[in-house]
């Protein structure tokens, strides 16, 4: 689910004029060769390309990642092109600590970038009890360590069932959740930018438009437009019938 707030932060930087998803990623380390060409888009969307082994089985690429990296950034920075942009999706939580550096970039001090994912939308949507950490060099890693309780976790899932708009001002708009929400080429509707997808139907007693925030596990934050619903499921659900459990809430609240 912390994935799900460092790509709304992405959001929040274009709403404000201060960033372009489409413009390719900021990365020096990719500015002579083939990985030049992969863009903020194609990152957001786990469609890189990179090569990247996510199953916290064994010492996997995200395992060596959480707990041997003091710059938890550097491992996916690394990596080898596979595939093509836009047409090889990956689940990787090194891509987002990627976007988490491309969003330290944004800022001239590192206490700039601190502030920043509290100022502009934790704190501003009332998550009071959330917690992010960071790595031993100073970024946030947004793809794993973010803590908050489900009430405040609801709030994040609200925003997005209300368009980005909070008490009236807009932190980001329709139109970035509507891209949020859009399939990633390859991922069989499964996957928008940083957000999971029932687009591809997985859940067939669940509307296609339904959208969640997928966390560790099986915590997660489901959002249903059409029932005008947010609901927050923090206990052990990996291996739980979830077509069950939403159909059953709609039909206690019919």
């Amino acid at each position: 689910m912390t994935k799900s707030v460092t790509g709304t932060l992405f959001g929040v930087l274009e709403h404000q004029n201060r960033i372009k998803v489409i413009d390719n990623a900021p990365i020096v380390a990719w500015k002579n060769d083939d990985r030049k060409q992969i863009t903020i888009h194609n990152l957001l969307q786990m469609n890189s390309g990179l090569e990247w082994h996510e199953k916290r089985i064994g010492l996997s690429d995200a395992v060596k990642m959480l707990y041997l990296d003091l710059d938890m950034t550097q491992r996916q920075i690394i990596a080898r092109m596979l595939g093509k942009p836009n047409e090889t999706w990956n689940y990787s939580s090194g891509t987002t600590n990627i976007l988490s550096t491309i969003l330290r970039q944004q800022f001239k001090t590192h206490q700039e970038y601190l502030n920043f994912w509290y100022a502009a939308l934790i704190d501003k949507i009332g998550m009071n009890s959330m917690l992010i950490e960071t790595d031993l060099v100073g970024n946030y890693v947004g793809s794993s360590y973010g803590w908050a309780t489900a009430r405040d976790w609801s709030k994040l899932g609200l925003l997005y069932l209300h368009n980005g708009t909070w008490n009236g001002e807009e932190l980001f708009t329709e139109k970035w959740v509507k891209y949020a929400t859009t399939p990633t080429p390859t991922s069989d509707g499964s996957y928008g930018a940083h957000i999971r997808l029932n687009a591809g139907g997985k859940y067939a007693n669940v509307p296609k438009n339904m959208y969640f925030f997928s966390g560790y596990q099986g915590q997660n934050v489901y959002i249903l437009p059409d029932q005008d619903l947010v609901v927050v499921r923090m206990g052990l659900t990996e291996n739980a019938d979830i077509d069950i459990f939403l159909s059953g809430i709609f039909e206690s609240i019919k």
